[in-house]
């Protein structure tokens, strides 16, 4: 099995987990290089919006990344960027670290933050390199938490909602607050 199968298995598998959600009918944006994840989604029965124009050739709805994120009720691969253009009540899922890049290198124990034995829900977001707690955006004199925005907040969202508070919906997602009447949820794919 390739890693691009693996990789692909394992975000369905934890989206399913997680969401308890029936993709047939769901519109996901796949923003990044995710062929794999994009053909099992469709093959789910999801309406799947990518931005490569080779990829309407296999079926995917093509549109621009702001539209597509714009549009979806479930994002993954989702930036800091993206989260003016969010809907309320989409599902975000951050963009993935590289393997093995998990922050700190230590298994994480159920209920705490990258294996720190701290809450996961209280206190400041910390930055997965052990530094400063990250201010808004992301942002605390450095680079936002972990790789690709990842691992280091309270949720293991880090760069991507980093300094917002969030309220933990359940195990693995976390809901934010964005404006009045707009809200979104992020997984915790570590879970």
């Amino acid at each position: 099995m390739s890693d691009g199968h693996r990789r692909a298995q394992t975000a369905i598998q934890t989206i399913l987990r997680l969401t308890n959600l029936l993709m047939a009918g769901k519109r996901v944006a796949v923003i990044g290089d995710e062929p794999e994840l994009a053909a099992r989604l469709r093959a789910m029965g999801a309406q799947t919006l990518l931005t490569d124009p080779a990829a309407a050739l296999q079926g995917h709805r093509v549109l621009a990344e702001d539209e597509a994120v714009a549009l979806a009720d479930l994002v993954i691969g989702a930036t800091e960027a993206h989260l003016p253009l969010l809907r309320d009540g989409a599902i975000l899922i951050p963009a993935a670290p590289p393997a093995g890049a998990s922050g700190t290198g230590e298994p994480s124990e159920p209920g705490t933050s990258s294996g720190t034995g701290e809450p996961s829900g209280t206190g400041e977001p910390r930055r997965a390199d052990g530094g400063p707690p990250a201010g808004p955006s992301g942002t605390g004199g450095g680079a936002p938490a972990g790789p690709s925005g990842t691992g280091g907040g309270a949720s293991g969202t880090g760069g991507v909602l980093a300094g917002l508070p969030g309220v933990r919906v359940r195990d693995g997602i976390t809901g934010y607050r964005l404006g009045p009447g707009r809200e979104v949820f992020v997984l915790d794919m570590a879970c």
